[in-house]
């Protein structure tokens, strides 16, 4: 009898074709920055270019935190929502802020009560970035990597999502965050114990 197994593409033409989805994704995504420069900071492109990376991070986040091998399409996921992040930032400060980080800080402070903020936004954006780099480029390193950075990284990301789900986003998205939050941790705690039990020497 034949062989009936499935036909499997190649791991090099899955990879790329992952990343010229993810290219079109992000160009689709960029596309408002071809509108004139603006000020308005209630366009509707920023909000929609806001809501993509974050539901990339909501969807990507809980598997890439807990990769234990080599998963390229977790990693891509995860690298796609930081490039939408990018694209959101560049759209929003093209569309809303006219390029101006003062005028950015104005609009942070007068929304969320704390100019400054704008600077956790830089720094959510870098370590989204540097984490996702390092999970693309070197994986078996970031699987090695210390639990306590892993955890910081990861925590400090859900701790500013958290934050702008207050802060920016309806109370309907924040009863989806709120839920998401949860079954993310049943899962992670489920996800922990089923390892451990299967690393369990039997008697």
């Amino acid at each position: 009898m034949a062989d009936e197994r499935p036909v499997q593409l190649p791991h090099a033409v899955r990879v790329a074709l992952i990343v010229a989805i993810n290219a079109v994704i992000v160009c689709v995504s960029a596309l408002p920055l071809l509108e004139p420069v603006g000020t308005d900071t209630t366009h509707r492109a920023i909000t929609r270019s806001a809501s993509l990376p974050i539901l990339m991070w909501l969807w990507s986040g809980p598997m890439v935190f807990g990769m234990a091998r080599t998963h390229v399409p977790a990693a891509s996921a995860w690298a796609l929502g930081c490039a939408l992040l990018w694209v959101h930032f560049a759209v929003a400060f093209h569309l809303g802020h006219g390029w101006s980080h003062q005028a950015a800080w104005a609009h942070t402070k007068q929304v969320g009560g704390y100019g400054d903020g704008i600077f956790v936004n830089y720094a959510f954006a870098l370590v989204w970035l540097l984490d996702a780099l390092w999970a693309l480029v070197a994986s078996a390193s970031y699987r090695a990597r210390p639990r306590w950075l892993h955890w910081a990284m990861h925590g400090f990301m859900a701790f500013v999502v958290l934050n702008a789900a207050v802060v920016f986003a309806s109370w309907g998205m924040r009863f989806v965050f709120l839920g998401w939050v949860t079954i993310t941790a049943l899962l992670v705690r489920y996800a922990r114990r089923k390892q451990s039990a299967t690393h369990e020497p039997k008697a």
